[in-house]
């Protein structure tokens, strides 16, 4: 059988991240604290650096925005193309 993958919430990643960032906690005691893995919490730290919150809202969000921005994109360059064929 495969492994179940935990997710975390926001809330909980943004609390890994602050405990880093603001408390000046290392990657591990922060992991300790937390009782997940050190590599998990350098991630988060690096997403939220490189895009702040949003990074830390996970895949599903993200595959949803990346969809809306497509769906945008297909509304405005439609009609421009439909005048071009024209």
């Amino acid at each position: 059988m495969g492994k179940i993958r935990k997710t975390y919430d926001v809330k909980f990643k943004k609390k890994a991240v602050d405990l880093y960032l603001k408390e000046g906690m290392g990657y591990k005691t922060v992991a300790k604290e937390l009782g997940i893995d050190h590599s998990m919490v350098r991630r988060w730290v690096k997403y939220y650096e490189q895009e702040g919150i949003q990074s830390l809202e996970g895949k599903q969000r993200q595959m949803d925005q990346a969809k809306e921005d497509r769906e945008l994109v297909q509304k405005i360059l439609k009609p421009r193309l439909l005048i071009i064929q024209n």
